[in-house]
């Protein structure tokens, strides 16, 4: 097991119960039946298991019933952890929750992929009574990363320490049978088939300010359903959205969004480039390049609780900015742009000269694979390593 940046034990040490976020095959059960092991009484709920669902699906109050009876057999000074695993399958299960929180004051840790279902089904999401937390792929705070493996295979812990040929192999099948058939089991889209081309072109399109009537068109849905089909990826955490910045809000919500997916080898996977070489210098792993880097500043954000917004900028002349960070519309951004070369010179960056002229307080960062970190005028260029170091301060 992979030493995870996400330490549950120090984090719920004073028996608060969680909410654990992350896609399918993250390692959520892993690091959740790990907690399990050090406390002192628990139980394990798993409600991928058919016979588990059935029972609780057809009768919910028996998991209030059976949770009672596990506590009358404990000290009653001592707590109760309750593992429910995929807690998105019985939104309802979660009134028992609340009511095993408030009465009886067992900690729970619920994992799921997926909050949309929750949220839509008007599940009760237990008003602050537990913490959301987040678990993504590995990052290079928790691995000494292979970067070219990253960029081909992506960083899912089972998958990544699988040999190449297996790796894309289990890829293959993760984007078969759980981008395209778990999301139809969930009920979130009506035609499968439609959301099949939407996703074919969310991979071609990853990582660019989207044109929805364009992309309406090209998979034969109405713009309002490509825009849901987009918000599908990102409540089952398969793609971030990143909206446009400006100091104006009104602005912000007029320009269109990027969606980056949260694994570059899942990318890969969807655009059916598992198996084509992947050259250094080509626009391709430039493109991979970015969407890594743009993960790796998620993941340690959440990590970290560093509570940065990230935004890109993008003028009507076309120059560009990969990532702006603030944590509020008083906070002085941080302009990041993102480059694959060893050593970028000005001409290479000329967004972010672009954004400082208009924003002359800002902080212009370029994360590249530099081996030593230098200056252009006002702009740092960093190893992407210590860039990340550096930004989530």
């Amino acid at each position: 097991m992979y030493e995870r940046k996400l330490q549950l034990a120090g984090l719920l040490k004073q028996k608060k119960s969680a909410f654990l976020f992350g896609p399918r095959g993250v390692g959520k059960t892993m690091l959740a039946q790990d907690y399990l092991s050090r406390v002192q009484h628990a139980e394990s709920i798993d409600l991928l298991s058919l016979d588990v669902y059935r029972r609780y699906i057809a009768e919910p109050g028996l998991f209030r019933l059976e949770i009672e009876q596990r506590l009358r057999d404990i000290p009653a000074k001592d707590t109760l952890t309750v593992l429910v695993d995929e807690v998105q399958k019985l939104p309802g299960l979660l009134d028992e929750v609340h009511y095993l929180i408030e009465r009886h004051k067992v900690q729970f840790l619920l994992t799921g992929s997926s909050a949309r279902k929750l949220k839509r089904s008007g599940a009760n999401l237990l008003a602050g009574r537990a913490w959301t937390l987040k678990l993504h792929p590995l990052s290079s705070q928790e691995l000494a990363l292979d970067l070219r493996k990253a960029l081909t295979i992506g960083t899912l812990p089972g998958i990544y320490q699988e040999p190449s040929l297996s790796a894309k192999r289990s890829l293959k099948a993760y984007v078969e049978t759980y981008l395209r058939e778990e999301v139809m089991q969930e009920s979130l889209v009506r035609k499968i088939d439609h959301f099949i081309r939407l996703l074919d072109v969310a991979g071609q399109v990853n990582g660019e300010p989207l044109n929805f009537t364009a992309i309406a068109r090209d998979t034969g849905v109405s713009v309002k359903t490509a825009q849901e089909y987009f918000d599908i990826l990102a409540d089952t955490l398969i793609a971030f959205r990143i909206d446009g910045w400006s100091y104006s809000v009104r602005k912000q919500l007029r320009q269109s969004p990027k969606y980056y997916f949260f694994d570059c080898g899942v990318l890969n996977a969807v655009r059916g480039e598992l198996r084509t070489e992947l050259k250094p210098s080509s626009y391709r792993y430039g493109k991979l390049f970015e969407t890594f880097i743009v993960n790796e500043l998620i993941r340690a954000n959440d990590y970290n609780e560093a509570g940065y917004r990230f935004h890109y900028w993008r003028t009507n002349a076309g120059m560009e900015v990969d990532l702006v960070m603030t944590r509020g519309p008083d906070d002085v951004p941080k302009a990041v742009e993102i480059k694959s070369q060893t050593s970028p010179q000005e001409s290479d960056l000329k967004g972010l000269i672009a954004f400082a002229s208009e924003n002359n307080k800002a902080n212009l960062f370029c994360l590249c694979q530099t081996p030593r970190k230098y200056a252009l005028g006002s702009i740092q260029v960093l190893p992407w390593q210590k860039g990340i170091d550096v930004l989530l301060q």
